[in-house]
């Protein structure tokens, strides 16, 4: 055994994030921490790793375990190089370079303590450490160059590329990982599934991306404030979820069955309790039965993917969709006009001083489903901000070197990036959603809002309040849908919409952009989304 968690228990002020979490880390495991948004997963992560201390119950490691744990946000030290960050945190390395180096230069005179430094040195391969680490960067498509620049000047998927290299060269027992395939490539998610499945070390992963939960040993689901363990892959996990939820759905009917025939004793015993003291004796008993199946009549999450749910009989499925847990509303409008064409493109090349791509030819009508797909730096985004610009009859950063690009007359787009804009940020969440509502001139009552905020699962009053920049990866990807579908596009233009969303969430954005009728125009690196979305695939 690696570690063992007992007991945890966490709360953040007045909310009880989990209570009571009991589970095992063993050696080469490969486990991945799925659950909803805000359920506690990146903090159960922090306490594993030591970062947060702040919690009830034990966490038992292996004597002389050393965990990793991936960063989601830079915030310190920006200015140190790539190169730099990975070396750091490679076991003694700078400072047994450091003794090489002093007394290379005659600042160290302990020819003991520099034999003893060089024999380490030599043992752990360093000599050839920084070769190595550059190579493993070039594999994930990161230059020479670039490792050297600070790591402010690298994109959120070059830095994911960054944190990946640093756990490899760690040389720890135990890796913890949130959400690492965000903003990577698909050539980068291969190379890091491939990682996974060929490390020896223990890898626990915060992930909803379902081509990664393909490849783990175990999911640990946060649910309900506890967990449920399930053993096996992604297609195991949806297997004994559906079976295990079928029975909880009915065992939940079977308690509000019971807990309603209690409650009609209560009230008969309620109007007959004053004819005679065996009535009030009997009535007593009622109320104390009532009252203890009612404590027990508790209401779990329940939830069942979409392809599962289609294999229940009508009677379970209709208990499922009468008490499954509540998931965001996303309304779709119908478009009223049809235009032949949304979007055409004819022997485009685009670049910035020079050429990124050339020759391309595509077009968007109503209905179509164009996929653009490409490593990072191949200019994917280039086209996605090209069109935004032309919409915005505003200048395209990118130089268009030849060909043609035309935007429909009646375009209307609804956007989905990848960052929000810094417009938003330090505004709370009601603030951004009438600035954006205002920018489209419409109008939002209070009314409206608060049910907006309802639909994409937001509490009206508490977390309308909080600021863009402090909210979660899941809650900023439900306003960017809010945000996306508020003007009633013809044309949605979507930048790796499955980042930071939950399982049940990812799917309801599917089944809605499978009945919408304007076009769609997307990056993704999720193929279960490629899958269900479909349409003509454009390789750049």
């Amino acid at each position: 055994m690696l570690l063992d968690a007992s007991h945890l228990s966490k709360s953040i002020g007045s909310k009880d994030l989990f209570t009571d979490l009991t589970f095992a880390i063993d050696s080469g495991e490969k486990i991945a921490l799925i659950g909803r948004n805000g359920q506690g997963k990146t903090t159960l992560l922090k306490i594993l790793a030591g970062e947060d201390t702040d919690f009830g119950g034990t966490v038992i490691a292996r004597k002389n375990l050393r965990a990793t744990l991936t960063k989601q946000e830079h915030v310190e030290d920006v200015q140190q190089s790539a190169l730099t960050y990975i070396l750091k945190n490679v076991p003694n390395y700078y400072i047994l370079e450091k003794i090489l180096h002093d007394f290379e230069q005659g600042l160290l005179t302990d020819i003991h303590r520099y034999s003893e430094a060089l024999d380490t040195f030599t043992q752990k391969g360093y000599f050839n450490t920084k070769e190595l680490i550059l190579r493993t960067l070039s594999s994930f498509q990161l230059s020479n160059e670039q490792a050297h620049l600070p790591l402010s000047a690298l994109s959120g998927g070059e830095k994911r590329y960054v944190e990946l290299t640093r756990l490899m060269y760690s040389q720890s027992d135990l890796f913890l990982i949130d959400e690492p395939t965000n903003h990577m490539d698909y050539l980068g998610k291969e190379q890091f599934i491939s990682w996974m499945q060929e490390t020896h070390e223990s890898v626990v992963v915060v992930t909803h991306d379902r081509d990664v939960l393909r490849h783990v040993t175990k999911i640990i689901e946060l649910k309900d404030k506890m967990i449920s363990v399930y053993h096996g892959n992604y297609d195991q996990y949806l297997a004994q979820n559906a079976s295990q939820t079928t029975n909880s759905v009915k065992q939940y009917s079977d308690q509000l069955n019971r807990l309603k025939e209690a409650k009609k004793r209560v009230e008969w015993g309620l109007q007959m309790r004053a004819k005679s003291k065996e009535w009030k004796t009997r009535y007593d008993h009622w109320l104390r039965d009532y009252e203890k199946i009612k404590s027990e009549t508790i209401k779990p999450s329940f939830w069942i993917d979409q392809d599962s749910a289609e294999l229940l009989d009508k009677k379970v499925l209709d208990s499922y969709h009468k008490f499954k847990e509540k998931n965001i509303s996303i309304a779709i409008h119908a478009n009223s006009e049809r235009t032949s064409e949304l979007v055409s493109v004819k022997n485009l090349s685009l670049g910035y001083r020079s050429l990124l791509f050339s020759g391309l030819t595509f077009s968007i009508k109503n209905n179509d489903r164009v996929f653009i797909k490409g490593k990072n730096g191949a200019g994917k985004s280039t086209i996605v901000r090209t069109i935004l610009s032309l919409s915005k009859q505003e200048i395209p950063n990118a130089k268009q070197f030849a060909g043609e690009m035309r935007l429909g007359t009646t375009l209307r787009i609804g956007e989905y990036e990848q960052e929000i804009s810094d417009t938003y940020l330090s505004l709370t969440l009601e603030e951004a959603i009438l600035l954006n509502y205002s920018t489209l001139g419409i109008p939002l009552e209070d009314r409206q809002l608060k049910s907006l905020l309802a639909r994409y699962l937001f509490d009206p009053i508490i977390d309308g309040r909080q600021k863009i920049i402090n909210l979660s990866g899941g809650q900023k990807a439900r306003f960017q849908l809010m945000k996306m579908f508020a003007a009633k596009p013809n044309l949605l233009v979507l930048d790796e919409p499955t980042n930071h969303l939950d399982l049940p969430s990812i799917e309801e954005l599917e089944k809605a952009l499978n009945g919408f009728d304007g076009g769609i125009l997307y990056i993704t690196h999720d193929t279960y989304f490629t899958k269900q979305i479909g349409g003509e695939v454009i390789e750049i």
